[in-house]
């Protein structure tokens, strides 16, 4: 049988390690280099080249001669450079269709209301064969946009399959109970409603909460100015600049996982399980509010309206809450592996080629 070969298209320059290529983008590790590695494990050619500002378009035509499918991922251009880069991309991705490469564009944002980027999207969707999605409720914007087949392909998980643990009210008396939030800096401001939902909890036990995030915008100065609030009743708050390295130590170290959201953001609605998928990984209870991906993962921590309610739940409730992780870490085994995301995208790809 022939060999399956496929090209990933980057319009950001990825890290070269040991490893193979990776980035501290978190969509570029899940939705272009683990599920590469992925398919290279099932056995197919699977290889990432960079198509940005500076990449010469001549040499890249050149290197896919021959390929079956090349997906291009997120078109990662700055705002202010995307109508003088992004036309370029968009000619790139034709010629390769025209040289009758199937083409696979994929889609891990609702972006098609943004004045900007919309247009960039929507013609994107629009010239390739096969649109992909990361989740199911994005596919359903996408199918209002372009008239190509629509498939979706979730996130999948990164690291090692950690030790469940759970706190409990039996823990050490005031010691305070450790919480995690991580996340892209667009959105931090979610941490609005966990901060107003949490401060009752903090009035009653000590509580610590640690938020990792990217430097900037004032980010440090809203996380300090909330610990001055917090610390009057023997609670804390502290920003730790974001790294990957730091995400795994910090899910190491604590006790539980809040993910605050608003599902009546469509921004937010469509995006993928991966935060809980992750934090359940690395054997952590997650409290988050109910966007639709997470519903799927609510027998797996706690998904409600009120993340206080989910932490005193938990605390309540230890061995049913260890229980749910151990489920969840099954659950996440089964549908969001890198195995099982390489077989994903092999469907998707194998679909594209008919």
């Amino acid at each position: 049988m022939k060999k399956l070969r496929v090209a990933w298209i980057s319009t950001e320059a990825l890290d070269k390690t040991a490893r193979g290529p990776t980035s501290v983008r978190a969509s570029l590790r899940y939705r272009l280099t683990i599920p590469s590695a992925g398919l290279q494990q099932l056995g197919c050619e699977s290889s990432v080249l960079y198509a940005g500002p500076s990449a010469n378009r001549r040499a890249i035509l050149s290197r896919l001669e021959g390929m079956d499918a090349v997906i291009v991922t997120k078109i990662l251009i700055e705002v202010g450079s995307l109508a003088r880069e992004a036309p370029a991309v968009l000619q790139l991705v034709a010629d390769i269709g025209a040289r009758g490469i199937k083409v696979l564009a994929d889609f891990s944002d609702n972006t098609f209301l943004d004045p900007r980027r919309g247009p960039v999207d929507r013609s994107l969707a629009n010239i390739v064969d096969l649109a992909v999605t990361s989740t199911p409720e994005l596919a359903k914007v996408l199918r209002e946009e372009t008239s190509v087949p629509v498939v979706s392909v979730t996130d999948p998980v990164e690291g090692q399959r950690g030790e469940p643990r759970v706190a409990a009210d039996a823990g050490l008396p005031g010691a305070p109970l450790k919480l995690l939030w991580f996340g892209h800096w667009t959105n931090f401001h979610t941490l609005q409603i966990a901060w107003e939902q949490l401060t009752p909890l903090a009035a009653e036990r000590p509580l610590l909460l640690v938020i990792i995030s990217r430097p900037g915008g004032r980010r440090e100065e809203a996380v300090a100015a909330m610990d001055a609030s917090w610390r009057k009743t023997g609670s804390a708050c502290r920003f730790q600049p974001w790294s990957v390295a730091a995400v795994f130590d910090a899910l190491r170290d604590c006790d539980a996982v809040v993910i605050p959201s608003n599902p009546q953001d469509p921004e937010k609605s469509i995006k993928s399980p991966n935060r809980f998928c992750e934090s359940v990984w690395a054997g952590r209870f997650v409290v988050a509010h109910p966007l639709p991906s997470y519903q799927a993962f609510a027998a797996c921590g706690w998904v409600g309206p009120d993340l206080a309610e989910g932490l005193r739940w938990m605390l309540a409730q230890p061995d049913e809450a260890l229980a749910r992780i151990r489920a969840g870490q099954s659950a996440v085994a089964a549908s969001h592996s890198p195995e099982v995301i390489g077989q994903a995208w092999k469907r998707a790809i194998e679909a594209a080629l008919g």
